[in-house]
C-alpha cells in the first residue's frame, strides 16, 4: 500500500526493470478501508522487493499478506 499513486507506479516500474511480476490493484478491504492502489506480488519475491524499497527510498504504508481467495474490493 502506498501514500499516493505515484509511489505505487514508481515501485511497479522498478520491479519490472528487475523482472519481478507485480500487478496494480485497488487496495483490498482487508488491508485498508482507505481508497488507494496496491501492488499484488508473489510472496517469494518479497525479500527482493523489500530490498528495492530500501535501496530506492520508496515510501510504502504497509505490506499485507492476504490469501487470494479472500480478496474483497470496494466495488463488490
Amino acid at each position: 500500500m502506498f501514500p499516493n499513486h505515484n509511489m505505487g507506479l514508481q515501485l511497479k516500474r522498478l520491479l519490472r526493470e528487475q523482472n519481478i511480476k507485480a500487478v496494480i490493484s485497488p487496495t483490498p478491504r482487508q488491508a485498508s478501508t482507505s481508497c488507494g492502489i496496491s501492488l499484488i506480488v508473489e510472496e517469494d519475491d518479497l525479500p527482493a522487493i523489500k530490498q528495492i524499497i530500501e535501496d530506492k527510498h520508496i515510501y510504502i504504508l504497509n505490506i499485507v499478506s492476504i490469501p487470494k481467495k479472500d480478496w474483497k474490493y470496494r466495488s463488490t
